[in-house]
């Protein structure tokens, strides 16, 4: 790592130095003044003698700068103390190990101005006095602090660029001063098209035009000369003499040697210019074909390139330094950014071209001649004679060196304590330092001072488009000399510490700027703003202090494969049972109750066809079964089951009648019960029995007759069934037959009911279809069956389904044929067809009982422990709707490409711009997309190739270029228009949501006929809104960074996810489908309870139940024989461990449940209380669940009067002339118009210091906006399905449209902001929409990219800060109201009218779906990944476009919005090629 890294990693407390057992420094010779590596041991100060590592420095100089000889003793002694340590120097003998080059001095002319060169210096002055005049809007953010601590201006770097020339023409003569000229115009087209401002790009045009002529000028005066004799005739002296040393070394060489030569400059200009003649010469001068140059500078401080740029020239620096050791390139030019670190054992001359200005940059370029025969060559000027004495110097320090050093290890003595106390632990300012309660100690030192004040600005903005500075102020507060200066800085106004801080008196105007510095960072410290470790606070650090807001946050280690709050997350929970059917088996000589499962009918008798007719009747009879329990049951809503003949009514009649039985009776009722659930329905496994615990699900089914009475009679005269088969020979008796049960005995078949005795059909009659022609014929060819009787009647006959699930409604369809069976030919089977039909809905009946039953428990403790709804059990509930969900729509693609090419060989497209790729390799683009180095084939470029490059560095898109309209434009106003009522906004019920409402919640998607889906949708919108006013009333000094990175922790799926698990929710749920002949467990049946523990215990794999099987007089009893326990132990002790899901975990009490569903059920609960108590009281359900915390007082949350937002005196209306305009826009006038100028402050907007920036106000707009939209579409269009409601709420809440009504009522115009870069792409975007004449519609949504969507600020469509706006304003309505929503709401709906109806006409689907549904495109997302040092996550994707595969990569805060902002490129591509 570097010296600095591990500085700031001490200091902050990431790393200890009692840790680290050895320090290397490498080139430890820079450990002077404030280098990293001298505040590395400086912090050894605190750090036990005992404790401290080990130090190691390396370095080939020991000298850092010129020393004068009799300096360098000292200097080394000094280095000594800061290192606590001695220089000890090794003994090589053998010459090879170290450099030791043959030195020479080579004097050259001082080239000669002539009359081009007074031009063009004209030329440059002139340019240079305009430049000075004038002031680019660059700057605008740095104004307010003093001179002294502004930045470079644009102006000062390009008159940088012409004294480059100038500097150039003196040092390369006129040829190399063309070349000159050229980088430069590249420099200066290339810097132009990334350049918005008018003004800036007006000042480059003039300036290129310039350069321009000077270029003409150089090149006429060496026109009509042939290449060759240009380089010689028209190169000054220095170059000449370049030429020659290298061809005389080349001539010259050693036998053994390779030519190898680096030549080093100042300038990184210099180096690309003596390529560009190197390279010529070596074209066009047959005696330089030898030569294979090429260049190398650093990267570090180019200030025209951005990020990507310099990435591209250290890789390149890399590429070319590998070549040069391999022997591929024979030469190098260089600045001094390889004079230190890099070896090349065959270099064998070196060349300063300028001068090395000190002894160290003497003795480290020198050192770079590795070979035994090496040469060092300096190039002087003639007249220069102070080098020639300072050349004199370097060699006697370099001898004295080795005189004081080599051998001499012994003799130098180690610093002593007071030597290190009194030069290296001094400090001109106190470190500041805190210790957490742990014992860390941490630190800010003077040097790191400002940087951290810099970061904290940084922090407090996240924005491709502007940045925040503070403000340093310098004054000079004493004439003498020295003088002391003072600083004072004030931080940007989104800072909450808004005071201005003055350092202390200091003799520099450094030394002055970190102590004013010093003292703002131990300000911040003391508020909070800079946590222990001295750092800007994150909201991480927030919530170790936050605590009381996650009281059931529990820290688990996440896995890569399922993140906790997610739905790879999934984990066995307990299930919850009815607590009125929990122990609840009837006992004799106990109190028992009767409640009655009604049925009847919902759908009109069937008249026309006997056999539904019959079925009609049978399900009409008030007979049918109860369930008995010890227990009373409370009131449950009504509810449908849907059989195949239609819907009926189940009512259940709960304590009908109470009663106590003998236990007689109870054994009666035993075995019916077991009767119904193993032959009726046979529910009952092989590993289950008879539950003698009485726990969950124990109560008995009992019959009852038509006055709902226990039949008894039923009850005693069926303990088992019995199936008669035909008498031979056979007499049909027609009582037989009249409503019984039956089964054809030669096939496979359901249980009939015979719904009439047919006399007038015999076998001989003629058969239904004239395949046959009679019964006697059918059963003869198809059966091969002989009916005897042939006087027999026939038997009309209905099944009874074997599909029992009843719960899900069912598509209408088509009557079954009517069925006639022989009565010879069926086996009768003796039990109540009434009771047999009606036994088959039991399962159904009993699973939507036991939802209904769970739900009310959960509404009664709800209700008990928080006082939100009725605690009565005997309410009267609503019935249970349940209809067909509403299907997703079927559509045409939305998009259509060509498919008529071939695809079968899919082949990657070559990709010029944009974020597309075809694979990423070592750079963060694809090979074949970099653009060639603009700085090498200079005479070459076109314009063209300058674009391609501008595109490929910054990424821009195309964009519409048309001209800008001059007309003034007249934005809309708030229209009238008639606004509906929200319902949610008066809403009011003391009774609380029922059982049917809640059980909605309670169920998972796609599981049942209903999900909790829409009320997930509503919950999710509360709950942003509720806890986003929470915490801006909480947090007032809190910016919106800190507030939702919180709130985002808060309503996050883990913490929903560990609320629901202290309540109790995922036991509740219902989360997988409804089987009844696989999944119900029959009542009062169980797995064996010590084979639940064991398998728990052991984890081992429920599928081992199938393997196990009971005996029948053991299932009963419940008792199981030590022979079969035996038997279970082998099969559970020989069976694999359990797999994370099988389908069989209910079996055992438990069920898996995904961390996501459990949140998403937290968040449907919250809808459903919303929906049925209103906004108040369903804060109190988030108190319930802990979510928020119970201190809050939800009358002063929601109506209390708002906090004044001025928090200083002044003219509010004198920043904000327009205020009258956009209140008219708005059609709301302000009470305080304090809220109305935070509403249009933007961060950078330093003058307002009145109130704070918009950022928090946009926080909680945005929840606002949310929570009532979301509500609108609920109520308002409540046939939607899920889906549809989810994508409609995003067409209409989010930035893309918001920001399109910003636009078209104008309210952009009011934004106050110092970012022009931020203004330029808010005008780009207000054309864009002018030229569509302000349309919202989906196209929009699909293709433009926001934001947070985007990792380069040039790829931007929608500034994110037009979205702000409109939520800012909707903020200071809602604060500036008084709280009052139904304000908001009407200026929300006017607004938005347009919009809300349109779309609600036409729901836009997201553009993953979108992308999805296009024909050919086959998409196909990556892996995600996160951006190293961000948590910006990327997603790459692949699709097909016209038969060619192309890639597109998307970026966000998540990965569901990475995922569609890469969709919406690809459909932008799409788009663009149609």
């Amino acid at each position: 790592m570097t010296s600095q890294i591990l500085v700031n990693a001490l200091c902050h407390g990431y790393i200890f130095l009692n840790r680290i057992n050895l320090i290397i420094f490498d080139e430890c010779h820079r450990a002077v003044n404030d280098h990293p590596m001298r505040q590395i041991m400086q912090l050894f100060e605190n750090c036990p003698k005992e404790e401290q590592p080990r130090v190691l420095g390396l370095s080939a100089s020991l000298l850092n700068s010129n020393v004068r000889l009799k300096k360098v003793q000292s200097v080394m002694q000094s280095l000594e103390v800061t290192f606590n340590a001695r220089i000890a120097t090794a003994t090589v003998a053998d010459k090879s190990y170290y450099a030791s080059p043959i030195e020479e001095i080579i004097q050259f002319d001082q080239h000669i101005i002539d009359d081009v060169g007074e031009c063009i210096n004209n030329i440059i002055k002139e340019v240079e006095l305009m430049l000075n005049c004038i002031a680019l809007k660059d700057n605008l953010k740095y104004t307010e602090s003093s001179a002294e601590f502004r930045p470079k201006t644009t102006s000062k770097k390009l008159s940088g660029i012409l004294r480059n020339i100038q500097y150039h023409f003196l040092r390369t003569g006129i040829y190399g001063a063309s070349k000159c000229v050229l980088l430069h115009l590249i420099q200066l087209e290339y810097l132009k098209k990334s350049i918005d401002d008018v003004e800036t790009l007006y000042i480059l045009e003039y300036l290129i035009t310039n350069v321009i002529n000077c270029r003409k000028l150089l090149e006429d005066k060496m026109k009509g000369s042939p290449e060759k004799e240009r380089i010689y005739n028209y190169s000054s002296d220095q170059i000449r003499k370049l030429f020659k040393v290298l061809k005389d070394f080349y001539n010259n060489k050693h036998h053994d040697q390779v030519f190898c030569c680096i030549i080093f400059v100042q300038r990184r200009f210099t180096a690309k210019i003596l390529y560009q003649i190197l390279k010529s010469i070596s074209l066009h001068d047959e005696e330089y074909k030898f030569l294979y140059p090429e260049f190398v500078v650093g990267v570090s401080s180019n200030p025209f390139k951005n990020p990507k740029e310099l990435l591209c020239v250290s890789e390149r620096n890399k590429e070319v330094l590998l070549r040069f050791r391999n022997g591929l390139i024979n030469c190098i030019v260089a600045t001094d950014v390889i004079d230190e670190g890099i070896d090349v054992p065959k270099c064998s001359l070196i060349v300063r071209y300028d001068l090395p200005m000190d002894v160290r940059t003497y003795i480290q370029s020198k050192g770079r001649a590795r070979h035994a025969y090496s040469q060092y060559v300096v190039l002087l000027q003639k007249d220069d004679s102070q080098y020639l004495q300072r050349h004199i110097e370097y060699k006697k320090i370099e001898q004295h060196l080795k005189q004081l050093l080599v051998d001499k290890t012994d003799e130098r003595n180690v610093p002593t304590e007071n030597e290190i106390q009194s030069e290296l632990y001094q400090h001109d300012i106190e470190p500041y330092q805190v210790t957490s309660d742990d014992g860390q100690v941490c630190c800010i030192t003077e040097q790191m001072a400002i940087s951290v004040i810099n970061q904290y600005c940084t922090s407090l903005l996240k924005s491709k488009f502007a940045c925040l500075s503070p403000i340093w102020t310098l004054r000079k507060i004493s004439k003498n000399y020295p003088p002391l200066y003072q600083v004072s800085l004030t931080l940007p106004s989104i800072s909450p510490f808004r005071n201005t801080i003055l350092g202390d008196p200091m003799i520099s105007i450094s030394s002055a700027k970190r102590s004013v510095a010093m003292n703002m960072c131990i300000e911040l410290h003391k508020i909070g703003e800079l946590s222990d470790n001295l750092k800007p606070v994150t909201i991480e650090t927030l919530r170790k202090d936050l605590s009381y807001l996650f009281p059931n946050w529990v820290d688990e280690v996440e896995s890569e494969k399922s993140s906790v709050g997610t739905y790879k997350k999934k984990r066995h929970h307990q299930l919850q049972f009815p607590s009125a059917l929990y122990g609840a088996f009837p006992l004799p000589q106990e109190i028992v109750y009767l409640h009655i499962l009604h049925a009847t009918p919902k759908y009109p008798a069937p008249h026309h066809d006997n056999r539904y007719l019959t079925f009609y009747n049978l399900l009409h009879n008030n007979a049918g079964f109860g369930i008995l329990s010890t227990k009373q049951m409370p009131e449950i809503p009504s509810f449908p089951i849907f059989m195949r003949v239609g819907e009926l009514n189940i009512d259940v009649k709960v304590n009908h009648a109470k009663m106590i039985l003998t236990e007689e009776e109870v054994i009666y009722l035993k075995r019916f019960h077991t009767l119904i659930f193993s032959d009726i329905v046979p529910v009952i496994k092989t590993f289950m029995v008879f539950d003698n615990c009485n726990r969950d699900n124990c109560f008995l089914i009992v019959p009852v007759n038509e006055d709902w009475d226990i039949n008894w009679e039923v009850t005693k005269q069926y303990s088992s069934i019995e199936y008669i088969s035909p008498p031979i020979p056979f007499r049909f008796k027609s009582s037989d037959y009249e409503l019984a049960l039956v089964k054809p005995n030669y096939r496979a078949a359901h249980t009939y009911i015979v719904t009439q005795v047919c006399d007038d059909i015999m076998p001989s009659s003629c058969f239904p279809t004239d395949h046959f022609s009679t019964y006697i014929h059918y059963y003869k060819e198809k059966h091969r069956l002989v009916i005897n009787n042939l006087e027999q009647p026939m038997l009309e006959v209905k099944s009874i389904s074997r599909a029992i699930d009843y719960i899900m409604p069912r598509d209408k369809s088509a009557e079954s044929k009517k069925e006639h069976l022989v009565p010879e030919l069926c086996i009768r089977i003796n039990f109540p067809a009434l009771y047999w039909l009606k036994a088959t809905t039991l399962p159904s009946i009993l699973h939507r009982v036991s939802q209904l039953l769970i739900a009310e428990d959960l509404r009664y403790i709800i209700a008990k422990e928080s006082n939100l709804g009725t605690l009565s059990n005997n309410m009267k509930w609503p019935s249970l709707v349940i209809t067909n969900q509403e299907r997703e729509d079927s559509f045409e693609p939305l998009l259509e490409i060509s498919t008529t090419e071939n695809t079968d060989n899919l082949h990657p497209e070559p990709i010029s711009n944009g974020t597309e790729a075809d694979e990423l390799y070592h750079y963060p683009w694809s090979k074949h997309e970099e653009q060639p180095d603009l700085d090498k084939n200079i005479e070459e470029i076109q314009l063209i190739e300058i674009e391609h490059y501008c595109q490929f560095m910054n990424e821009t898109q195309d964009q519409n270029n048309s001209s800008i309209k001059n007309d003034k434009i007249n934005f809309l106003n708030k229209p009238s228009v008639p606004v509906p009522v929200l319902q949610i906004l008066s809403l009011k019920c003391p009774y609380g949501p029922s059982p049917g409402q809640i059980v909605y919640a309670l169920t998972k998607t796609g599981h049942d006929a209903f999900n909790l889906e829409r009320l997930e949708t509503l919950g999710d919108a509360y709950l942003k809104f509720i806890t986003s006013l929470f915490l801006y009333n909480e947090f007032p000094k809190h910016s919106e960074g800190y507030l939702t990175a919180l709130k985002g922790k808060i309503i996050g799926n883990r913490n929903l996810y560990y609320c629901g698990v202290k309540k109790n929710i995922p036991g509740c749920m219902k989360v997988d489908s409804f089987i009844p002949l696989s999944n119900f467990i029959a009542p009062a049946y169980t797995v064996y309870r010590q084979v639940q523990d064991v398998l728990l215990h052991a984890k081992v794999s429920p599928n081992v139940l199938y393997e196990i099987e009971i005996p029948r007089d053991e299932q009963l009893s419940g008792h199981i024989s030590e022979a079969t326990k035996n038997a279970i132990q082998t099969k559970i002790l020989d069976w694999e461990t359990a797999e994370a899901q099988t389908g069989m975990e209910h079996y055992l009490g438990i069920q898996t449940v995904s961390d996501k569903t459990v949140a998403d059920c937290v968040e449907a609960l919250i809808g459903v209380y919303l929906r049925s108590m209103g906004i108040k009281d369903t804060l109190i359900l988030l108190q319930w669940f802990q979510i928020l915390p119970y201190k809050i007082d939800a009358n002063e949350l929601l109506f209390g009067t708002p906090q004044n937002p001025i928090i200083s005196e002044g003219n509010i209306n004198h920043l904000m002339p327009w205020a009258s305009n956009i209140e008219t826009k708005l059609g709301y006038r302000f009470n305080n118009r304090g809220y109305l100028l935070q509403a249009f402050t933007h961060p950078s907007y330093t003058p307002n210091n009145m109130t704070e920036c918009y950022q928090r106000l946009e926080f909680l707009g945005d929840a606002i906006l949310d929570f009532l939209i979301t509500n609108y579409i609920y109520e308002s269009c409540g046939n939607l399905n899920p889906g549809a409601l989810t994508d409609l709420r995003s067409a209409l809440v989010n930035n893309i449209t918001f920001a399109c009504l910003t636009v078209r009522h104008g309210l952009h115009i009011a934004l106050l902001s110092y970012a022009p870069k931020l203004n330029n792409i808010i005008e780009r975007f207000v054309k864009f929409q002018e030229e569509r004449n302000y349309a919202v519609n989906d196209e929009l949504l699909w293709i433009l990219l926001e934001e947070d969507e985007c990792n380069m600020a040039e790829h931007v469509d929608v500034p994110k800060v037009l979205g702000d706006i409109f939520e800012s304003v909707i903020g200071a309505i809602y604060m500036d109201s008084n709280k009052n929503l139904t304000v908001v709401w009407n200026i929300v709906y006017s607004i938005m009218h347009k919009e809300i109806d349109e779309f609600s006409k036409n729901i836009p689907k997201q553009p993953i779906r979108v992308l999805y549904e296009t024909h050919g495109a086959r998409p196909q997302f990556l892996k995600a990944t996160i951006i190293d040092n961000t948590n910006i996550v990327m997603v790459p994707l692949k699709v097909t476009i016209a038969g060619k595969i192309r890639h597109f990569y998307g970026f966000g805060a998540n990965k569901k919005q990475a995922k569609c902002a890469a969709a919406k490129q690809a459909i932008k591509s799409f788009l663009c090629k149609k």
